[in-house]
């Protein structure tokens, strides 16, 4: 009896606190500016979706040009 006494006041408490996995949802769509770090990667998502590309360009010496560095 006292054995199932002891059973009993470990496993109902953490029966009552275990919980099942939560499964997430999956993430939601990319909306805003999509970063690619090749050519061909941007032109086939471009195709894929019908939205134009925005081609930023820079080189160390434009340091001086505010949103570039």
């Amino acid at each position: 009896m006292n054995r199932l006494a002891l059973l009993l006041a470990v496993l109902v408490p953490t029966a009552a606190v275990a919980q099942p996995p939560r499964i997430l949802p999956p993430d939601p769509p990319a909306v805003g500016i999509q970063w690619f770090t090749t050519w061909e990667s941007a032109k086939a998502e471009a195709a894929r979706t019908g939205r134009p590309i925005l081609l930023v360009s820079a080189a160390p010496h434009c340091g001086g040009v505010s949103g570039i560095w």
